[in-house]
């Protein structure tokens, strides 16, 4: 039996669990392996292997970054016959993780190259760069950014192409769990916008809001905004809502039933991003079937390309997305959004059964 690890050091702290549990669900239907999560959350029972290394103060999380690296290096020593496959997101400490696999078969799952907002980062550039042209063979890619990343880095190894997994956790959520906060800020008599996640610049958030704060006060009227998930930087807070705008900022960790809650909640889904290689907070819109308005990115261009019917496109500038969204909201009742043909498609991606004939051959 071959033994697969999968390792993601964010898990719960960003909702990464989703991705994994998705990812595992798919790789165990290959016969003869056995699939092992390594994460800061539980996996079949079994204690959490990561220390949540953003938790607390900067001694403490430096103290969990060394202990997690020091726990991989003997977890790889013990097991140096498995397949490893690591998710990036290109971080400055992601390189620690991955020289632990160079030498044992890895896979290299990237959700970013490099981290959006170390684009210009050029020393970290360089290591990564050496990484993807010296050292790392085999890497997952979700889009065309990546991509092009991989060309920029001499990347000359094998790259599985897959899109985001599709997610497979239930959709019930328990009200005790739900704070106020986020009860109170959906409306049963307005159009409820979601913008979901964690807030840094390339998610636009400045956008949406100068984006709604322009609307025309009969459009704005009929809307109400939610924002819910940590704001690290400060970004929510950089554009005022005019007056008798509906925003509702609910800026922390949202648990799970709260999570299921909002989506559950949610008529529209708002990616204003500036960039992006793939995107969680999109596959969980399709999972709950809510349309969403995404800029003209390449990433989001691909996926309403395949899926017409999934939501709309905007210019991702605060006139260009406003003008989207005033449509958008006018036309919401009326559209028809994910159509049989699309979401038939979409639960069976030919992508996906490519992709584990593709990762067969890796065993």
């Amino acid at each position: 039996m071959k033994h697969i690890y999968i390792i993601d050091y964010l898990g719960v702290h960003c909702g990464m669990h989703y991705y994994l549990e998705a990812f595992k669900a798919q790789i165990k239907k290959i016969a003869g392996v056995h699939v092992q999560l390594l994460s800061n959350f539980s996996d079949d029972g079994n204690p959490p292997f990561f220390f949540n290394q953003y938790n607390g103060r900067l001694p403490a999380k430096l103290s969990s970054l060394l202990r997690n690296i020091i726990n991989l290096r003997k977890f790889v020593r013990n097991n140096p016959d498995g397949l490893y496959i690591y998710l990036t997101y290109g971080n400055r400490f992601d390189p620690l993780f991955i020289m632990l696999l160079i030498n044992v078969d890895h896979i290299i799952d990237i959700h970013e190259a490099i981290a959006q907002n170390l684009d210009k980062n050029k020393i970290l550039k360089n290591i990564y760069s050496r990484l993807y042209s010296k050292k790392i063979r085999k890497v997952i890619s979700h889009s065309g950014r990546t991509d092009d990343f991989l060309r920029e880095f001499h990347y000359q190894g094998l790259t599985l192409k897959v899109p985001h997994f599709r997610y497979v956790f239930p959709k019930n959520y328990n009200k005790e769990h739900i704070a106020n906060d986020i009860k109170s800020s959906f409306s049963k008599d307005r159009i409820n916008l979601l913008f979901f996640g964690n807030v840094n610049e390339s998610k636009g958030i400045d956008i949406l809001l100068k984006a709604f704060n322009i609307l025309p006060a009969s459009v704005a009227e009929k809307s109400n905004i939610i924002i819910a998930g940590k704001d690290f930087d400060g970004k929510c807070h950089e554009v005022i809502p005019a007056t008798g705008r509906n925003v509702n900022m609910i800026l922390r960790h949202i648990n799970d039933d709260e999570l299921v809650y909002a989506y559950t909640h949610a008529d529209i889904v708002c990616l204003p991003y500036r960039k992006t290689s793939q995107s969680g907070i999109l596959e969980m819109a399709f999972y709950f079937q809510k349309p969403i308005l995404a800029s003209d990115i390449p990433y989001f261009r691909e996926v309403l390309k395949e899926f017409p019917s999934f939501g709309k496109l905007a210019c991702g500038t605060p006139d260009g997305y406003s003008s989207a969204l005033c449509e958008f909201i006018e036309n919401f009742n009326t559209a028809d959004f994910f159509k049989t043909e699309d979401y038939d498609r979409y639960t069976h991606r030919k992508a996906m059964d490519t992709f584990l004939d593709d990762f067969r051959k890796q065993l």
